[in-house]
């Protein structure tokens, strides 16, 4: 897998002193012979081995985002049984993903704000 994005994590399982490292990661889209584009996603853990199925899209960089967000249900699974964090900084790794889904979805406009329309400038 030629890896585009690659993230180290720690594990550690409810409950228990041991924890392991993990490694999360996207690999670069590729195209299929049906005109559409998949992306290997791809989780390393020394006690729990993944086979994971690529994710498909209409175009590479939809394939490559749909990826980032099937590996975030991945992460889900881990901080629904332990805790998550990041090897240098010790945080939490599960708000840095749910900012991430968040972006995913523009903002509502502000009450009140009219939008310039065309290029308009207000005023």
């Amino acid at each position: 897998m030629d890896i585009i994005g690659e993230r180290k994590a720690v594990f550690q399982p409810a409950g228990s002193e041991h924890e392991r490292e993990i490694s999360l990661r996207v690999g670069r889209p590729q195209q299929r012979p049906d005109d559409g584009w998949e992306v290997q996603i791809d989780i390393v853990d020394p006690e729990k081995p993944w086979k994971l199925p690529p994710v498909w899209g209409t175009d590479g960089l939809g394939a490559a985002i749909l990826g980032i967000f099937a590996l975030s249900k991945y992460i889900e699974w881990y901080t629904m049984r332990g805790r998550l964090t990041l090897p240098e900084h010790g945080e939490t790794v599960f708000p840095e993903w749910g900012l991430l889904l968040e972006a995913s979805t523009p903002p509502a406009p502000a009450q009140g704000a009219a939008s310039a329309i065309d290029g308009e400038a207000e005023g």
